[in-house]
This record gives structure tokens, C-alpha cells and sequence, in this order.
């Protein structure tokens, strides 16, 4: 256990053991070293020894708030920077690093970056802006982009991927614990923004949001219950719009759950009379907010810093298992006893059809990317295009080499182990050479990564 950390990463879990596992396992592999890893949860005993980051704490907490269990950890926390990241979500390698590469900038208050969806393709969240009754505009960016402080809009640093300095949380006192799910990010940007701090957005900063099950909602994000974010939803509109637009932000947002209840309906993931007592759940929670005492809108004066996050860079070697739906035993067997030494592995298997390419982190610590040969990989892309298998297996290669660099390449054979390798830290290319190895040859393969 280190006795100082610069960095801090939080994650909040609750009543999901297997995606904390997941999650655990997948932080091995950032590029940085140094940073701590705080999980607040009421599965303490979740965490496989075996597939665990380094410098982690996990606190016991029971309370269904996730405010609160951010309060809780970000008091246990030693860092000067504070990141979060949900339980059923999946940091690309170079995640950490880059969502802190603005806080070079003093001036820098918080940062949020990506999210990709439950395939780890399609884009889940962007860059948003939110008004003063919670409500979000899209705006299309590239590239690291900041944002002044304003006192009506603010970008929204969702909760699944963000970063802050630590002094600038302490300034507005934390998280607002009303807010015990929902609108709880956009509250922190807004306050934040409101307090003197620039915001940043990383759009190169990603994770792999998987939209588990909870108590709000199915893992098909079918409502249980919308009662919390009816509270959040009517707490934020008094909080921070002080009654202008309060009435009808909600009407508007009846209507809108309403309409999305409705096309679940005529989808089949809801029946009829279910959309009656979900509506219901709503209104008795935009009730409960109506009645929360508003706190003193101030903060304390933005304090005055120069602290930077110490990022120490580190060296993943980045395996690639390639191979069809008949190696499927193999990738798992092998990527399984490669991410247990502590390797970054990517396993990719092709089948001989359009389905479309998908993104998975198995529970045993390693990436799988699962398709069709011919199917699409990117929401633009057309629905079938002719491959080569190979030329298919290096063109999923070079999409993921953005955000895991690859060094080795190996594809199942029966011949002898070839001991040369090619490391590289971009996209490959059909003219590298590979490193071919089979079941036989994998204890002197191991031994070669040494």
C-alpha cells in the first residue's frame, strides 16, 4: 500500500459483484502507475485477490446514494486528483491519463471524457451541456475542448468518467447527497462552473458503459421504478432554476417518459399496465423533491493552486489472440493464463458471417472483440463488406490500436513456435510479422514475454 498518492480512482458499487470483478480487473491495465484505487461498496468481499490493481482500499457502505458513497470516498481518498469510474463500466488503458492531461491548467476544476455503449462501439455519451433544469444539449467535438465558467450552462461531467481537483470539490462541499441517483453529475458541473472553475471534456478519454442491472432499472434499462430520478429531477429544477421554468420542465418531463414508456410498450419490453404504476413512481417522486429544503447557494472562494497530477507513465505489453469460432477454446484458455502474469490481452474471434463486430471484458481479465467477418464495426459502416480473413482480422486491429496500442500478434498454428517478435505501439500493418504460437508451445511463448 502506497502511503501518498497524487491520484485517486472511486468507484461506487452496489448489489453487483460480478461487474466490480470485471471492472477490478480491467484498471490493472492503465498506463499510469502510482494512483490509488478506493471502492465503496456493500460487497466488500467482491474483489478477486488475484485480479486487482494495485494500492486498493475497499470501505463498507450500505446506504443506496450514490452521493453519499462518493462523499464516503472521496473523504478516505489521499489524492489530489479524484476520479470516478461506475462499476459496470470499462476504462480503455490510456483512460486515466488522458482525462487528467488538463489539469495541467490550474485553472482546470473538473474533467469528463467518452462513453461508449454496452457493444464498446457505439457512442453512449459525448459532449453534453446542461441548462438550469437538468436538461441536455448534444454539441459535437473532437478534441479536448474547455469550458468557461458560466452561471447557466455547464458541460456535464458524467459520473461514469470524470475527474476533479480535489481542492475545487472541497470548495462546493462534495457531492449533494439529495441526489441519490441522477442529475447528481450535472449538479457537481453546474455548482463547479458557477464556482470559477473550467470545465474540460476528453472525447479520447473512453469507457465501456454496460447499462447493468440496478434498482432503477432491467440490464435492457427497462424502469423498475422512476421515483429517484422524478425526486432528482424536480430537486434539480428548484435548486438551480429557482422556480422560472419548474412547472413546465416537468410537465416536459412526464411527457418525455411517457412517450419512451410507450415505445417500450409497442416493443414488447413492457406490457400495458405496466406503464401506469411507472408513471405513478414518477410523480410521487417529483412530489418528494418538491418538499427537500434547498441549501444556501454559495460556496467558499476558489482557492488558489498549483498542483499538477504526477502521471508515471508505464509500459502495457498489448497481446492480440486472433483466431476463428473453432479456437474459441484456445483465445480463453490462453488470454485467460496470459492476464493472470499481468499481460494486457485482446482476444478477437470471426465467424463466417454479417454479425456485427462486438466488444466484451470477460470476467477472467481480458478484452473480447466477437463478429462476423463480414459485419460492421462502427455505426457508418455499411451493414456487409466483403473480407479476406486476414484483411478483416487487421482492420479490427488498427480500429482498437487507437486506444490499445499492440505489440504482438499471434494466430493459432500447428507448426513450430516462431520466438520473433514485433512490437509496435500503433496500428499494424499486413506486412508485419507475427508471433505464431499453439497449445503446445505456450509455457516457452510465456517464457519469451518475460
Amino acid at each position: 500500500m502506497i502511503e501518498t498518492a497524487n491520484i485517486s480512482v472511486i468507484i461506487v458499487s452496489r448489489d453487483r459483484p460480478d461487474d466490480l470483478q470485471k471492472m477490478l480487473a480491467c484498471l490493472r491495465f492503465q498506463d499510469i502507475s502510482g494512483f490509488e484505487t478506493i471502492v465503496v461498496t456493500d460487497t466488500p468481499d467482491a474483489p478477486n485477490p488475484d485480479l486487482i490493481p494495485e494500492n486498493l482500499r475497499v470501505i463498507p457502505f450500505d446506504l443506496e446514494n450514490i452521493s453519499a458513497a462518493r462523499n464516503v470516498g472521496i473523504q478516505a481518498s489521499k489524492g489530489d486528483f479524484i476520479a470516478f469510474c461506475d462499476d459496470d463500466a470499462l476504462p480503455d488503458p490510456n483512460w486515466l491519463r488522458l482525462l487528467l492531461a488538463p489539469f495541467s491548467n490550474p485553472d482546470i476544476g473538473g474533467a469528463g471524457g467518452f462513453t461508449r455503449g454496452r457493444n464498446g462501439i457505439s457512442l453512449q455519451w459525448g459532449a453534453v451541456i446542461t441548462d438550469l433544469a437538468g436538461d441536455v444539449e448534444n454539441v459535437e467535438i473532437s478534441e479536448t475542448t474547455i469550458y468557461a465558467p458560466q452561471k447557466t450552462t455547464a458541460p456535464v461531467l458524467i459520473g461514469t468518467n470524470c475527474a476533479f481537483r480535489k481542492t475545487a470539490l472541497t470548495q462546493i462541499a462534495g457531492f449533494d447527497e439529495n441526489f441519490a441517483y441522477y442529475l447528481d453529475d450535472s449538479d457537481i458541473s453546474l455548482r463547479l462552473s458557477q464556482a470559477g472553475w473550467h470545465l474540460a471534456i476528453v472525447p479520447d478519454a473512453q469507457v465501456h458503459h454496460g447499462f447493468s442491472s440496478s434498482a432503477q432499472r432491467t440490464k435492457h434499462r427497462i424502469p423498475k421504478s422512476l421515483e429517484q430520478i422524478g425526486k432528482s429531477k424536480a430537486y434539480f429544477c428548484r435548486k438551480h432554476a429557482r422556480g422560472t421554468v419548474n412547472d413546465q420542465a416537468l410537465r416536459d418531463f412526464e411527457l418525455l417518459h411517457r412517450r419512451r414508456l410507450e415505445k417500450l410498450m409497442l416493443s414488447g419490453y413492457l406490457e400495458p399496465a405496466g406503464i401506469a404504476p411507472i408513471l405513478q413512481s414518477l410523480n410521487i417522486g417529483m412530489l418528494k423533491g418538491n418538499a427537500l429544503t434547498l441549501p444556501e447557494q454559495k460556496a467558499d472562494v476558489k482557492p488558489s493552486i498549483s498542483v499538477r497530477p504526477e502521471i508515471r507513465q508505464k509500459t502495457n505489453r498489448h497481446v492480440i489472440l486472433a483466431g476463428g469460432r473453432k479456437n474459441s477454446k484456445w483465445l480463453k484458455k490462453t488470454a485467460g493464463l496470459l492476464s493472470k502474469r499481468g499481460i494486457l490481452v485482446t482476444t478477437i474471434c470471426l465467424g463466417y458471417s454479417a454479425m456485427y463486430m462486438q466488444v466484451l471484458f470477460s470476467q477472467n481479465g481480458f478484452w473480447q472483440h466477437s463478429g462476423g467477418r463480414f459485419g460492421k464495426a462502427d455505426r457508418d459502416d455499411p451493414i456487409w463488406r466483403w473480407y479476406r480473413k486476414t484483411a478483416r482480422f487487421m482492420a479490427e486491429i488498427r480500429r482498437l490500436s487507437v486506444y490499445r496500442p499492440v505489440d504482438i500478434l499471434v494466430f493459432p498454428r500447428a507448426r513450430d513456435f516462431d520466438a520473433s517478435l514485433s512490437p509496435q505501439r500503433s496500428g499494424m500493418t499486413d506486412q508485419n510479422n507475427y508471433t505464431i504460437l499453439d497449445d503446445s508451445m505456450l509455457d516457452n511463448f510465456l517464457d519469451n514475454l518475460k
